[in-house]
């Protein structure tokens, strides 16, 4: 089950300051081709058509920076709403890219002869290639369950087509020449593009490498109710990870950290534990192996990451909404109240099909009596006798529990879609200011 947040902590001068850092970036390849000397101006649908493909570059790049995988950039705007971010720039990426040929030969018939191979093979390939590539980045990333790519293998072919994309474009650019006729030019465009690309390398490659000296070992498979299975992760040779509670990080569940199998995960256990614990329910190809893990068996982790967390020092109360095993980053959450003895009050509305789906149940009946916790059940379809909530989670129920002053508390949602748009629309019409909502969305591997 991977996790993407939105919602973080709203650090609106850290997201301007990305924003204007990635506006600048991406605005760089063209800035770089009006620096003088510029050659003799042509008309204005030519100079049009370059234009679109010089920012088209510039957002194909910056792509790279905003893959999630960067802890510094992820808490200023959230997971889920960084990975937005990715993929709509990606959208209008791949729009600018496409249409720079296109507005090209609609104004000067000639330069349809680069995509001919008797003119220059070598390029009508590479332009042929680039346009094929582009839209099967888009379209496996749109309609991955679609096309039936698997998670491991759309992340290397995603990998793999944006780098040959962006080297494609960087060629493209040098043999074209024109606005980057001079050799510092063609030095300082291939150094954008190579310092873009290498984060794609850092990302796949580096990390890995050095998370191979912070191995962790399997302690304990165990069961929870709804098909639920949790791992307990001990370090061995180091002291472990530092993180907060909501956070999450990328696991691999292998006796080496290159490989494929990466994924993205909630952390259960409470943030000062020394080992770490996280839990998936048996949905996906690779989280229905999970109760087939053995004890002693080896992992890697890479995070934290997310913003879905608390103050370091609260001072309001904590209202979670959760649904199915979107509920395991509230158990981290409400671990750590217990074990930093939290006094603040806490409210767990927890909406489940039916009540042997219940995760984590006797631990939250338990946490119930340790802590100023009231816990709500919605169950969609109730068992006989069932005198709690019922049926799907409504406005109406929220408001139900609501405190006096709502504002005077923090609301952490994590869930299916449905139940998020309820709970996102809901709250804002009760009246809960925006910037105390934090929210986090998964999907399924």
């Amino acid at each position: 089950m991977t996790s993407a947040g939105r919602g973080p902590k709203y650090r609106i001068g850290a997201a301007l300051m990305w924003l204007g850092v990635a506006f600048a970036l991406a605005l760089v390849p063209l800035g770089l081709g009006l620096l003088p000397p510029a050659p003799a101006a042509r008309k204005l649908a030519v100079e049009f058509g370059v234009g679109l493909g010089f920012i088209g570059m510039g957002l194909m790049c910056i792509q790279f920076l905003f893959s999630g995988r960067f802890a510094k950039i992820v808490p200023s705007f959230g997971t889920d709403n960084v990975l937005q971010l990715h993929r709509q720039l990606g959208i209008v990426g791949f729009v600018f890219v496409l249409l720079h040929p296109v507005v090209l030969i609609l104004a000067e018939r000639e330069f349809i002869l680069y995509f001919d191979p008797r003119v220059n093979f070598l390029r009508a390939v590479a332009l042929i290639y680039v346009t094929l590539a582009i839209t099967a980045l888009i379209v496996t990333t749109l309609w991955r369950e679609s096309v039936r790519l698997t998670y491991e293998w759309w992340r290397l072919v995603h990998g793999l087509l944006a780098l040959s994309i962006v080297f494609t474009g960087v060629v493209h650019g040098i043999q074209v020449g024109h606005y980057l006729d001079p050799l510092w030019k063609k030095v300082l465009w291939a150094g954008y593009a190579v310092t873009a690309m290498y984060l794609v390398v850092h990302s796949r490659v580096v990390r890995p490498y050095r998370a191979r000296k912070r191995r962790y070992r399997i302690t304990a498979v165990e069961p929870q109710p709804g098909d639920v299975t949790v791992l307990t992760l001990e370090p061995e040779g180091h002291a472990g990870l530092k993180y907060q509670a909501g956070q999450f990080a990328w696991i691999t569940l292998r006796s080496t950290p290159f490989t494929l199998q990466q994924h993205p995960f909630s952390f259960v256990s409470a943030a000062n534990d020394r080992h770490v614990q996280f839990a998936a329910k048996a949905l996906g190809d690779f989280t229905s192996t999970w109760k087939d893990m053995k004890v002693g068996n080896h992992a890697y982790i890479e995070g934290p990451l997310g913003g879905f967390t608390r103050d370091p020092h609260p001072t309001m109360g904590l209202f979670i909404i959760v649904g199915g095993i979107g509920v395991t980053p509230a158990i981290s959450l409400l671990r750590t109240m217990k074990q930093e003895r939290s006094t603040h009050p806490a409210v767990l509305i927890y909406a489940n099909t039916d009540w042997d789906d219940v995760a984590f149940r006797d631990e939250i009946a338990e946490l119930e009596t340790q802590l100023t916790l009231q816990v709500v059940h919605v169950i969609l379809e109730p068992p006989d006798g069932w005198t709690g909530e019922s049926g799907f989670l409504t406005e109406e129920m929220l408001a139900r529990y609501l405190p006096p002053d709502p504002n005077t508390f923090e609301y952490f949602i994590c869930g299916p879609e449905p139940l998020m748009d309820i709970a996102e629309i809901s709250l804002n019409k009760l009246g809960v200011d925006w910037r105390r909502v934090y929210s986090e969305r998964f999907k399924i591997v």
